[in-house]
């Protein structure tokens, strides 16, 4: 392994170091201490409503989905393409 090599190496071991060190610092805080507590609470409807949001877009883009399937075999159904590709001419 090259000089660079290692010192990508490590780059990336004390990034995840790192970062692992902040989330347990903020999963502490998050669970261990009373304004963790009142964060936590503010946090929680929000992101209900992030998730009900969430499956009402998959909700509407399965529709559309259906709809716009639809709307590919009625077409080949009208110009009679219906055992060719989609692209066919």
């Amino acid at each position: 392994m090259t000089k660079e090599g290692n010192v990508d190496e490590r780059s990336r071991v004390l990034l995840a170091t790192c970062l692992g060190a902040v989330a347990g610092g903020v999963w502490g805080w998050l669970y261990m201490t009373e304004n963790g507590r009142r964060v936590r609470d503010q946090i929680e409807p929000k992101l209900d409503d992030v998730m009900r949001e969430l499956t009402r877009v998959r909700g509407t883009v399965q529709k559309a989905r259906g709809v716009a399937s639809e709307g590919w075999r009625s077409l080949n159904d009208v110009t009679g393409g219906g055992s060719q590709g989609r692209w066919s001419a």
